[in-house]
């Protein structure tokens, strides 16, 4: 209740405060940080104008096809070089050095190889995806309490009897946390995309906006983009509540 009445105080105050210069109680241009109302009138017509649903589709088509390949990849990768140890030690060096490279010093060569379709931004979603999966995994892995692995290894369990009955329910944890923090980069990365090389999604509506000077746009597709993106973290807590049910149960 009172973070509604908060969220609800701070709309008001923008629409109250923000305006034409020199109108009664403004302190702030609208040019500069547009209205609430001005903002939904922004949303309206890019649904009256057939915009809107088709913009939101693509972007979560690049979202959740990049963030599910991205994720699987980067598990499998995780858990691969965490429970071989000649291929973590191996592997460790060239990762990093992959990892430090700006995902946006890639976007040119992505255009080149894939060009202007969904493939270019598929790319760069997975290629942020990956890496976040990848690290939060391998930790996970590495994480194993190993006096239960010698416990079952003492017992003659095979090796994946011991990543079935260990290693995936420790690792589980820090999986899902990658999860919920790769989840927002991927819409970023769809987003990114979209504003730099392409003439669909929320990324280019926000862009054609700002270079008409439509500040209420601009604002209307953060927005769209913020609700998106709550939508989105509310998908991965489900999922979290299904996966580590007795983690749930005990923190509550």
């Amino acid at each position: 209740m009172t973070r509604t009445v908060v969220i609800i105080g701070l709309l008001l105050a923008w629409q109250v405060f923000s305006g034409r210069p020199g109108d009664r109680f403004v302190l702030v241009d609208e040019f500069y940080v547009s209205e609430p109302t001005a903002m939904v009138e922004a949303i309206v017509a890019w649904w009256e104008q057939d915009l809107l649903v088709s913009s939101i589709l693509v972007t979560l088509q690049v979202t959740l096809l990049g963030f599910a390949v991205g994720a699987l990849l980067g598990m499998i990768t995780g858990f691969l070089f965490g429970t071989v140890e000649f291929l973590g030690r191996v592997m460790s060096p060239i990762m990093a050095a992959l990892y430090a490279i700006p995902r946006l010093a890639l976007i040119p060569l992505f255009l080149l190889w894939f060009g202007l379709g969904i493939g270019s931004k598929l790319a760069l979603v997975i290629t942020v995806i990956f890496f976040l999966v990848y690290y939060n995994t391998h930790s996970g892995v590495k994480d194993v309490d190993q006096e239960l692995v010698d416990v079952l290894k003492v017992m003659q369990a095979s090796r994946w009897d011991v990543l079935r009955k260990v290693t995936i329910p420790s690792a589980m944890t820090w999986i899902i946390a990658g999860l919920h923090i790769s989840v927002p980069y991927a819409l970023v990365g769809a987003v990114t995309g979209e504003m730099i090389a392409s003439n669909r999604g929320m990324g280019y509506l926000i862009i054609r906006a700002s270079s008409q000077f439509n500040t209420a746009g601009v604002f209307g597709g953060i927005l769209v983009l913020m609700i998106l993106a709550l939508g989105l973290a509310g998908v991965v807590s489900l999922l979290e509540r299904r996966l580590l049910r007795w983690k749930v149960k005990n923190r509550e």
